[in-house]
């Protein structure tokens, strides 16, 4: 996952006041709207602070493989945009 897409999908997400959930090769993570304030992009990482500050998560851009805008559901379940990683 390159940073673009990340810094996009964070842009998204903040400007929806939406979730950020993160797939990666270890876990999946939701950084919920009260935390996307905490998040920051490195060069080739973000680091999300989450629960009030009492967790600090770093993710490899090299492991994600997924990210989604989660809005508010309000008449359809499930309605998400996805940014996907392309392998090589």
């Amino acid at each position: 996952m390159n940073k673009e897409l990340v810094q996009k999908a964070l842009d998204e997400a903040r400007s929806e006041e939406a979730n950020l959930v993160i797939w990666d090769e270890r876990d999946t993570f939701t950084i919920e709207q009260d935390d996307l304030a905490e998040l920051e992009l490195e060069d080739d990482h973000l680091r999300a602070r989450m629960q009030d500050g009492r967790a600090t998560v770093y993710v490899q851009f090299d492991s994600i493989y997924k990210l989604v805008v989660e809005r508010e559901r309000k008449a359809r379940a499930g309605v998400r945009a996805g940014f996907g990683a392309a392998g090589d």
